[in-house]
């Protein structure tokens, strides 16, 4: 019995932390699964997303971690650029490097918005949503700069470290035996990856005290896995430090008395001054912790002590009564009243035990009365999700009832007909643009081979609007779209874009 109370407990309690922790690794399958079978027509199936993948974080991680700055698209770009001719040596002109490099990009961050999926928590027997980001955004000096998330850095290192054991410590042994057997050169490799470690918790410790100023119980959970996961080892950490230090000291000093020491003085000089790096890098992340600390008894206490009501409002709760009828619960406020024991004394202590007391989650659910409808919190993102899905359904719509129609039409006709039947505010519309430049991602559309498999995001939603129709008034159609430069639509006062042409190319007979 008490074997299989063990076995339920491990596969229901453990679940939820088993899901956390693989959330880091899924943006990594979703990304390599056909990521250019479709694309293009499969013209660049050579190419390997996971390689790509994998080498892009690693520049974001030398960018953000070890030269501390951010990243620009124009570096992406160049990074990328190298890699297409060094890796896979395929000959691409400019149209087509950019082509690829945005293709990717929109990969790679989700076109802007979290990677989500859903597991089910037996728990508290619900669905639950996981979400992560490999790359975010911020403005830097009126410019757009990226910076990886330390989901993502914990991905990367998580290939090959080894989580159940410090990080840093490991590096620590490991650059001991480097400075061991002489390979000084290898140990300021080591030094960085152990930046890198101490910058991925530098960025931990402050999403950590994001989630303690927006809930305070589970930013109290995400503080005590921090301090067990990352800076619990601090003190063997610094010890270790030291120790390489006294090896570096000793390998300086008979460089005096050892010639075969010459050769490699500048490596043993330049990996000395990585180290002091490093440990004023250490020194620093400890000193933030301790801050962390600080702030983190401030806000759990004063959220405690927020929720002591200063007097009882005995006016509200007779008017709650009231409209409840429940004159028989006046009892629990009188008869308190009448029989006071002064004698009984109370442990001021145990007030924070029951402010920090979690509410039982196994407890009888509210009976909702008829009427009354549950309202389910509306995530931003799931709003901005709701209205590009409607906009671009509307006017995909609109250009497959063109295609019917004339066959053949330029973007000025579409923008015409857009006017006359949603008005000139459809062109101030900044779904209708970005819809635009999803659409010029390919040349060519099939309906029938989108619906069994769609590979872009305009496809997606080609597929929704194909599928949506019960005649099937739009299946069999294909249809091509140009664009061409040089001939450009005035939109507005200082907007232009490039015209652009619609043909059918094959149309069934759907009379």
């Amino acid at each position: 019995m008490a074997e299989e109370y063990i076995l339920i407990r491990d596969i229901i309690h453990d679940h939820n932390e088993r899901m956390l922790n693989i959330k880091k690794y899924y943006p990594y399958f979703r990304l390599t699964e056909n990521a250019f079978t479709q694309f293009q027509g499969g013209k660049y199936v050579n190419l390997d997303m996971g390689y790509i993948l994998m080498a892009v974080l690693r520049f974001f991680i030398e960018k953000n971690n070890f030269e501390e700055s951010d990243v620009y698209y124009e570096e992406y770009e160049n990074f990328l650029h190298q890699v297409y001719r060094r890796d896979f040596e395929i000959p691409l002109d400019d149209e087509e490097e950019k082509e690829i490099n945005s293709y990717i990009f929109d990969k790679l961050t989700n076109g802007g918005r979290p990677f989500t999926y859903e597991y089910f928590d037996p728990v508290d027997k619900c669905k639950k949503t996981i979400r992560m980001k490999l790359i975010d955004s911020r403005i830097r000096e009126d410019r757009l700069a990226y910076f990886l998330t330390s989901e993502a850095i914990e991905f990367y290192l998580d290939t090959k470290e080894i989580k159940d054991e410090s990080s840093i410590s490991i590096a620590q042994v490991l650059l001991s035996k480097m400075i061991t057997t002489k390979n000084y050169k290898g140990g300021i490799d080591v030094i960085k990856r152990i930046n890198s470690e101490v910058s991925r918790l530098k960025i931990k410790k402050n999403e950590v005290l994001n989630i303690l100023s927006e809930d305070v119980f589970a930013g109290e959970a995400a503080y005590e896995e921090f301090v067990n996961t990352g800076i619990r080892w601090f003190e063997d950490e610094q010890k270790l430090f030291a120790k390489n230090m006294e090896l570096i000291e000793n390998a300086l000093k008979r460089v005096e008395n050892d010639d075969t020491y010459i050769s490699t003085i500048d490596d043993i000089y330049l990996l000395e001054t990585e180290l002091k790096r490093s440990i004023i890098k250490h020194s620093e992340l400890l000193n933030a912790c301790t801050d962390l600390q600080v702030k983190a008894d401030e806000i759990i206490n004063k959220a405690k002590f927020n929720r002591l009501r200063p007097s009882f409002d005995f006016t509200y709760v007779l008017k709650k009564l009231m409209e409840n009828d429940r004159a028989d619960m006046t009892e629990i406020i009188i008869k308190p009243l009448l029989k006071l024991n002064i004698k009984k004394s109370f442990y001021l202590n145990d007030i924070d035990k029951m402010l920090s007391l979690k509410e039982d989650k196994k407890e009888a659910a509210e009976k909702v009365r008829e009427g009354v409808e549950e309202k389910d919190y509306v995530y931003e993102d799931e709003v901005e999700d709701r209205r590009i899905q409607n906009n671009y359904n509307l006017i995909i719509k609109d250009i497959l009832n063109l295609l019917l129609e004339k066959e053949e039409f330029s973007l000025s006709v579409l923008n015409e007909y857009l006017v006359k039947k949603y008005t000139e505010n459809i062109l101030k519309n900044g779904d209708y643009y970005s819809l635009l430049v999803h659409m010029c991602q390919k040349n060519f559309y099939d309906t029938d081979s989108i619906v069994e498999k769609p590979d872009t995001f305009f496809e997606e939603y080609l597929k929704e609007v194909v599928m949506g129709e019960e005649e099937d008034i739009y299946s069999g159609i294909a249809f091509e779209v140009m664009c061409d430069e040089e001939n450009r639509q005035c939109i507005s006062e200082n907007v232009e874009i490039s015209d652009i042409y619609f043909k059918v190319s094959i149309r069934d007979e759907l009379q």
